[in-house]
């Protein structure tokens, strides 16, 4: 096994252990998507505005992570297959 696959294996679970704790903060993520809309209504307060901005940017950051991590990890993993023309 080569040190690409274990870095690979290593991606993977750390992919996991982030997805599980989305699925363990899917209130927060849904409470900073329905905070986006109101937003716009112009029903908050600029702390409350300021604080559901702040969260948007982690999410997509996290969310980014996430999706960048599990796909680094299965490219890794996969063995080279190299086609003959």
């Amino acid at each position: 096994m080569t040190g690409k696959r274990i870095l690979g294996y290593i991606f993977i679970v750390l992919a996991s252990i982030l997805s599980l704790s989305i699925i363990g903060q899917l209130p927060s993520l849904f409470e900073t998507i329905i905070g986006i809309f109101f937003i716009f209504t112009g029903r908050l307060s600029a702390e409350k505005t300021g604080m559901i901005i702040g969260q948007t940017i982690f999410w997509v950051f996290y969310l980014i992570l996430t999706i960048y991590v599990w796909e680094a990890g299965i490219k890794r993993v996969k063995k080279n297959e190299k086609t003959k023309i």
